[in-house]
């Protein structure tokens, strides 16, 4: 007597019944796998593109923001660009000259502001513009 147990089949102690077999349909196909690796490889090209000018906005921010809070009353906004360059060359950002707004009240707190673009080529003709805006002060 044959006990079946379908977890454990022997060859040849069972008929193959055709309704166990996968269908065609069932899962992914050599097309779709490149197509996912291709869409993978993809996202991970735009992202290591992408992050170094993000990282440097992220570090041109903080920046901003420590030179804002130790201004003092006394230094001249040309005293702070001066310092702020300076910061900025170490981190080895660079920026126009143009894209820095510095406000200065008299004695009242220092607001500083940079607006800049930034052109990340992708592939051929094809580049992406970032708008980046970072503000420190009051």
């Amino acid at each position: 007597m044959q006990v079946y147990n379908p977890f454990v089949r022997k060859l040849g102690s069972l008929p193959l019944n055709t309704t166990e077999l996968p269908s065609p349909e069932a899962g992914i196909g050599l097309i779709g796998v490149i197509f996912w690796i291709l869409m993978l490889v993809l996202a991970i090209a735009f992202v290591v593109k992408v992050m170094p000018s993000y990282y440097d906005y992220w570090s041109l921010q903080n920046i901003v923001k420590q030179q804002a809070q130790q201004a003092g009353p006394e230094e001249s906004a040309g005293q702070i660009l001066y310092n702020l360059n300076g910061r900025l060359g170490v981190a080895m950002i660079h920026i126009p000259q143009k894209d820095i707004v510095i406000e200065k009240a008299g004695s009242g707190p220092v607001l500083i502001t940079v607006t800049y673009d930034k052109i990340v080529p992708l592939a051929g003709n094809m580049s992406l513009l970032l708008h980046f805006q970072a503000k420190g002060g009051h």
